[in-house]
Parts: structure tokens; C-alpha cells; sequence
């Protein structure tokens, strides 16, 4: 028995998953093997393990709130319309790829995406990354008061503005590196304009959650990427060989 942190009640607890299995099941070798990196982009030193089993904890959820409220609320969307084998087409993002003729970057825009179920699904691994003790969330610590913020949206299914805990997307899926099969260890970042935030690596793709308050006037790049309340959203693209110097100019040196 224990108390759970989404619910607040004294329960019995179960192991709980951090980050979804099914966001990087495709990243297992034959041996049910994938690897956790850490990163410094100050020294560009990078360091990987093998890992054979997800993270999970078993002293912050009761099976209630992790299979009924995040499960079937948020991750059984997230899943079949982005990670599950046969895709739901009515539920399925639609993306279109662009390229700008200026600088040649590339990027998809995709349309028909669920934003609240969407959004709370991402802020739910977010939140369940700052409130364990798991190591390789060292990093990840929202305080009291978001965290607090983050589990009453989740508990009781509350759709926060695109402008509140915005997330942006970027992808390694035009690049040749070696980032593309491995789970990064979330780090802790000061973007531009003085936001703070973290920055998630999973498979090919990084999750960048914004953490700001009311008075941050939010960059341009971000407005115009971000997920939002029209079911809409821009994936950078990475350049390939370019890709750590662009993550760079996102952040604040």
C-alpha cells in the first residue's frame, strides 16, 4: 500500500511505466535489447548502455490511474494513431513534407492529431518523469507547483491552451547518426528567450516540453511549430551532419 500521486489516495501500488514500452519496442534488437545515452552538449561527450527492460517505478501509480486514467485515456490514443503495427486511419496523423527553398531545411506538417488527448499523453510522461526517483530522470524536476498543475490536468482530464506547456517536436529522420535506435536521458535546458524546459530523445525523434509561466512571451519558431488546439503540428527535420549544431541554437548557450 502506498499513496498514489496521481489520484492522492492510499492504495496498493503497481510497477509503472514511465516511458510507454510501445514507444520503443521498435528499437529492440533480437534480444529484446535497446540503449539508454546520455548526452553533455556542452562537451559533446556521449555515453550509451544496454537496457533490456523499460523504466518503471512502483511506488507513484495504482493500477486504477495507470491503466484506466493514463492508459485508456491518454497512451491507448497515443499508440494506435502513431505507434501501433496497423495504424487507425481515422485517428492516424495526415503529414505532408516541405522543404523551404531558402535554406533547404525540411520539415512535415501533420494535421488530424487529437490535441488534448495528444498533449496530455505527452504531459503525462513528463510529469511521471519529474515525480520518480528513477536515475535517469535525475534531471527532470518541475517543483510542486507544475507538477501539481500537470496532475490535475491529467487526473481529471483537463485540456490546457497550446500556449501552456508547449511542445515542440524535432526528428532525426533525415540524418545518418547513430541516435536513431537509442532512448536519450532527458536533460534540463534554458531555451532562448529565458524558457526553461526539457528535452526528451526517444528513437528518432526529440520532444522538447516548454516550461513557462503566463508572462513569457513565447519565440516565434516555437508558435509557429508547436502542437496545437487545431490538431496541427510542424516536425523539424534535423540536417544531416548539422543536426547537434541546430538543437544548439535552440538553446541558450
Amino acid at each position: 500500500m502506498g499513496k498514489c500521486r496521481l489520484c492522492l489516495k492510499e492504495k496498493k501500488l503497481i510497477k509503472a511505466h514511465i516511458i510507454p514500452e510501445f514507444m520503443y519496442n521498435k528499437i529492440k534488437d533480437e534480444n529484446n535489447i535497446f540503449y539508454a545515452m546520455s548526452y553533455n552538449l556542452d562537451t559533446d561527450i556521449s555515453r550509451s548502455k544496454k537496457i533490456q527492460t523499460g523504466e518503471f517505478d512502483k511506488n507513484i501509480l495504482c493500477e486504477d490511474c495507470d491503466n484506466r486514467i493514463i492508459g485508456a485515456n491518454y497512451e491507448k490514443y497515443a499508440q494506435k494513431s502513431m505507434y501501433g503495427r496497423d495504424l487507425d486511419p481515422e485517428i492516424a496523423p495526415i503529414c505532408r513534407n516541405y522543404q523551404n527553398p531558402n535554406d533547404g531545411a525540411e520539415y512535415s506538417i501533420c494535421k488530424n492529431i487529437d490535441y488534448g488527448k495528444m498533449k496530455l499523453f505527452l504531459l503525462s510522461i513528463l510529469w511521471r518523469a519529474s515525480i520518480t526517483d528513477r536515475k535517469i530522470f535525475m534531471d527532470v524536476d518541475l517543483g510542486e507547483k507544475h507538477e501539481e498543475t500537470l496532475r490535475k490536468l491529467i487526473y481529471e482530464n483537463i485540456i490546457p491552451k497550446e500556449s501552456e506547456y508547449p511542445i515542440m517536436i524535432t526528428s532525426f529522420l533525415r540524418t545518418e547518426n547513430s541516435w536513431k535506435n537509442l532512448i536519450g536521458q532527458p536533460k534540463r535546458v534554458r531555451f532562448q528567450n529565458g524558457l526553461n524546459g526539457y528535452v526528451f530523445l526517444l528513437d528518432s525523434f526529440q520532444f522538447m516540453f516548454y516550461v513557462n509561466s503566463s508572462h513569457h512571451k513565447l519565440p516565434e519558431y516555437l508558435t509557429r511549430t508547436m502542437l496545437k488546439e487545431n490538431g496541427e503540428m510542424t516536425v523539424l527535420h534535423l540536417p544531416n551532419g548539422k543536426e547537434l549544431d541546430f538543437l544548439k541554437s535552440i538553446l541558450k548557450k
